[in-house]
């Protein structure tokens, strides 16, 4: 969803630093490389050239530039190339070697780009850029990556790829690009940049970009200065040899930081039933506690005091549907997590805790957390050696495929129908449209849900519109897409759980605003947690208008790899908006946050980058009869048209109607429960 308008250019004269570079790059030993960093256009490099190495997994840039490259036709003869405009870019490293990142470029903030012809450029477009793996560190660095992925408007797009090196304090860089535009332009040809590092936190640059002799400085605080790893970063362009910048000294100003929180160890690594220890990143190994009594014999009175206090505690910690029962040398505990709503895998750790320092004389204990009264998973401890070790772990079996016991503890903090307000921001907006840079409309969303019985809830949103552009508000443009005062959603859904890894919900009432239906959830799980596949389908008549009904139809296989935390969702079938085709989509997540990328591809072709911002504590307060908590998964993105003959403005397809608590958010932690 971009605009640009175009310009034209000269071929300047060629310099030449690259001749001297090549040598150098490939007879220099290999240092470790200095800190990346963002050039002008928004991938990691020096001025306007990439370097041969990627920003690190899990950091994250944000810059603002002044220089921008016009390359078509906005340009009159004989005028200057590069023009002072705003720029705003970020990247993430968002996996090991890979790197991806977008801009945003514009010159009027709110101009008509139909009316006015003057209103200038205004382009969002996307970058990727990887490193090649498995490369000797004592050998060179090698990276490719596209600048303006699947752009049309062509004014920035172009693949290139570049080699590097780095000896002590210098570090050389080679490659080659191509870009897609006629004309003159960086990254036309070959390249190559040196970089010296007297310290640190000073680069002093000098460049080819193909077109340019380029000199310049970088600087940055360091490391440490700042809190959370933070640094504040600035480049200038300080000189160069062409003639297409008007003798204009372009600066940039930065800020980098490691994106989201550390990853917490957490009780989700079952072990084989020979009781080996636990490695030393399993979270259950910090679960430290004293020992189990010797002897470990308790009497049937004892267990059942051992039980009550179990029970009690956890009920006391906030946890609800707790129930507690001896069999044997172990303990069955069982509850409901409504206060670790980030991750409920930190709830599996909290209550191992908890069993562990309360529990003595049991040699084992088996938790199962429990969703809607409905068993999800179950680990199995071994309370015998001075570390807890899981010895078994797995998806629970539906409560009718087994005899309940005789549970010596069975309590709540609060009733089970308590009911639950979750606040959330709700955001409708328009990125780089021929409208404006940004416009919004931006509200409130408040859902209350309670459940009912085993598997049952009745929920409903609504949102108030608190803040509204001028092309959100009546008359506009974009009102049609504003966040309405109205009821957004409202339904009761009934979860019945058919297996240990089958689940199907039912859904009646209210969606999408204006549509009253039915809708339908299934999944199947794999016994690792990994993959899954779902069926979510629905019927949906408008409240107002005849011949209106919507179908949706959407396959889906989920996979989630717990090692790099990276899970995906693939769709495919009929959309909501009666559109056909694909959508992927994809999170990278740090800690309790994540970084999201998003494919469509039905009616037109779109990708997205976003991310997802808990806005509630780790650990939620609850009151007996109340809970109030912000959303742990609140989320926005930005997305950009491709593969079009046109850019033609729209708010892409692809759209999804869900409840408001789907399965894999429910019971399966967003999809991030696995089981090795």
């Amino acid at each position: 969803m971009n605009k640009s308008i175009p310009g034209g250019g000269s071929q300047p004269r060629r310099g030449r630093l690259l001749a001297l570079t090549v040598p150098v790059v490939l007879l220099t030993p290999v240092a470790a490389f200095a800190e990346s960093d963002l050039a002008f256009p928004g991938y990691s490099g020096y001025l306007n050239v990439p370097s041969a190495t990627v920003l690190e997994h899990g950091q994250a840039d944000l810059q603002w530039s002044d220089q921008g490259f016009v390359t078509r036709g906005r340009r009159a003869p004989g005028a200057d190339q590069y023009e002072y405009f705003q720029n705003v870019s970020a990247a993430f490293g968002v996996f090991p070697n890979v790197e991806i990142g977008g801009r945003l470029i514009w010159e009027k903030t709110q101009a008509n780009g139909y009316e006015d012809p003057d209103a200038g450029i205004r382009d969002l477009s996307a970058n990727l850029k990887v490193q090649a793996p498995f490369i000797p560190e004592d050998w060179f660095t090698l990276a490719a990556g596209i600048q303006d992925l699947g752009g049309e408007t062509d004014d920035f797009e172009a693949v290139y790829a570049v080699a590097g090196r780095e000896l002590g304090p210098v570090e050389v860089s080679v490659g080659f690009g191509d870009p897609k535009s006629e004309g003159a332009r960086y990254l036309d040809g070959a390249f190559g940049a040196v970089a010296y590092h007297p310290v640190p936190w000073l680069s002093l640059m000098a460049e080819h970009d193909s077109q340019d002799v380029r000199l310049g400085v970088g600087a940055s605080t360091p490391r440490g200065w700042l809190p959370a790893d933070a640094q504040l970063k600035a480049k200038v362009l300080a000189y160069s040899d062409s003639d297409a910048d008007g003798d204009r000294h372009f600066v940039s100003v930065g800020l980098s930081f490691p994106f989201g929180n550390r990853p917490k160890h957490r009780l989700d690594l079952p072990h084989d039933d020979t009781a080996a220890p636990v490695a030393s990143a399993d979270p259950v190994a910090s679960v430290t506690a004293a020992p189990a009594a010797d002897g470990g014999d308790l009497d049937e009175v004892e267990r059942d005091v051992v039980a009550t206090r179990v029970g009690k505690r956890l009920a006391q910690a906030g946890y609800e549907r707790v129930k507690v029962a001896a069999d044997g040398d172990t303990l069955e505990v069982r509850w409901e997590n409504n206060v670790y709503n980030r991750d409920e895998r930190d709830s599996l750790r909290d209550v191992a805790r908890r069993v562990r320092a309360t529990a003595g004389g049991y040699k084992k204990a088996r938790l199962t957390l429990l969703n809607q009264n409905i068993p999800v998973t179950y680990r199995t401890l071994s309370f015998e050696e001075a570390d807890t070790r899981v010895v078994d772990a797995g998806f629970s079996k539906p409560d009718w495929f087994n005899e309940q016991p005789d549970w010596h503890y069975q309590g709540s903090f609060g009733p089970a129908w308590k009911p639950r307000l979750t606040l959330s921001p709700t955001i409708s907006s328009g990125v780089a449209t021929e409208y404006g840079v940004w416009d919004s409309s931006v509200g409130i969303g408040y859902e209350l849900q309670a459940s009912l019985w085993k598997g049952a809830l009745v929920s409903g949103t609504y949102t108030t519109e608190v803040y509204a552009t001028e092309d959100f508000e009546r008359g506009g443009v974009f009102y049609e897409n504003r966040q309405r005062d109205d009821l957004v959603e409202a339904e009761f859904q009934q979860t019945l759980k058919l297996h240990p890894q089958l689940y199907t919900s039912l859904h009646a009432g209210r969606y999408a605003l204006d549509y009253d239906g039915v809708l339908n959830e299934t999944m199947v799980i794999t016994p690792d947690g990994r993959h899954s596949l779902a069926f979510l389908g629905g019927h949906f008549e408008h409240t107002d208008l005849d011949n209106a009904d919507r179908e949706q139809a959407l396959a889906r296989y989920s996979y989630y790899n717990p090692d790099l935390d990276v899970q995906f969702n693939v769709y495919g079938g009929e959309f909501f908006g009666d559109d056909r085709g694909v959508r992927v989509d994809g999170r990278f997540w740090f800690g309790d946050y994540a970084l999201t990328l998003t494919y469509k591809n039905t009616d037109a072709e779109f990708v997205g980058l976003g991310w997802v911002i808990p806005l509630t504590p780790v650990k939620d307060h609850q009151f007996r009869y109340l809970q109030l908590r912000g959303n742990p998964d609140w989320n926005y993105s930005v997305q950009t048209r491709i593969n079009e003959d046109s850019n033609d403005l729209s708010f892409g397809g692809a759209s999804i109607v869900r409840s408001a608590n789907p399965l894999q958010y429910l019971y399966l932690n967003r999809g991030r429960l696995p089981n090795r």
